[in-house]
């Protein structure tokens, strides 16, 4: 393992432990609300605008948050990533238009509007909201494995394997999954980006969580109007948002690089210093 990803696992696991450990450490802040906006007898970082202890919301407020986004988009890539595959494994051309016509008009519905949708309609339930951003990430996983797909099912070896007489699981389940791992793998990361920026967006714009909830994107919307006065209520759930997404991305994109890329990196910093 490299010293860089290292520092990009490093960048993950700070808001994931702040999000699955901080709330052991957060039963020793105070209960009491204390003054809004001003210091704070547990934490350095002062009082958000009800009073609490910014770094005991903090500590409390992610795991929730990465919980539905996890989840919101295993499952979105489950039922994505079956049409997509069958899409392209259709053996009729029909079968195929039939699959992805629908997921094109998907495509054309503003993800954010469905989200609100849901959001106002169910007065915020979380349920909801975790399906309505699923339903976002549905058609834009679809095409993507579609595309992915496409040339493995149909390729040389697929054919090669359906005239040695190998079974539909073995086909699928084994080539098929092995051939596609590293794209899907990295078009993960992408799409819990998109399902962090879509559920961060509903709880900012006061559609998704109770907006007294400690959550993350909640604290930001609520507290943003004092920056100046108490710039820790929205600089640190704001900020583990941010090293979440980006260390995410930074070690996707470092673990999923092709081998003979990061090979030929290494031969030619070799050569520099020999």
């Amino acid at each position: 393992m490299t010293t860089r990803r290292w520092i990009y696992a490093g960048i993950v696991a700070v808001p994931l432990m702040v999000a699955f450990i901080g709330p052991f450490f957060a039963a020793a802040a105070p209960t009491r609300r204390q003054a809004p906006f001003g210091p704070s007898e547990w934490s350095p970082f002062g009082t958000d605008r009800l009073g609490r202890d910014v770094l005991a919301a903090a500590l409390t407020g992610g795991q929730t948050f990465i919980l539905i986004a996890a989840v919101t988009v295993a499952l979105a890539y489950v039922v994505g990533a079956a049409i997509g595959l069958a899409a392209a494994a259709a053996p009729r051309a029909w079968i195929d238009e039939l699959l992805m016509r629908p997921i094109d008009v998907m495509l054309c519905l503003p993800s954010l509007l469905i989200i609100m949708v849901a959001a106002l309609r169910t007065r915020g339930s979380a349920v909801a909201i975790a399906c309505a951003i699923g339903l976002a990430l549905i058609a834009p996983i679809t095409r993507f494995v579609r595309m992915a797909a496409k040339g493995t099912v149909r390729g040389p070896v697929m054919d090669a394997l359906r005239m040695q007489g190998e079974s539909r699981t073995f086909r699928y389940g084994n080539y098929t999954a092995r051939a596609m791992a590293r794209p899907i793998a990295a078009d993960l990361a992408i799409r819990f980006t998109a399902a962090v920026y879509f559920l961060a967006s509903a709880n900012f714009l006061g559609l998704g969580f109770d907006t007294t909830s400690t959550d993350w994107a909640v604290s930001v919307a609520a507290n943003k109007d004092a920056l100046t006065i108490a710039p820790w209520s929205v600089v640190l759930p704001g900020g583990l948002i941010v090293l979440l997404i980006i260390g995410i991305n930074l070690l996707a994109d470092d673990m999923l690089a092709d081998p003979r890329t990061l090979a030929a990196r290494r031969a030619v910093r070799a050569d520099r210093h020999g």
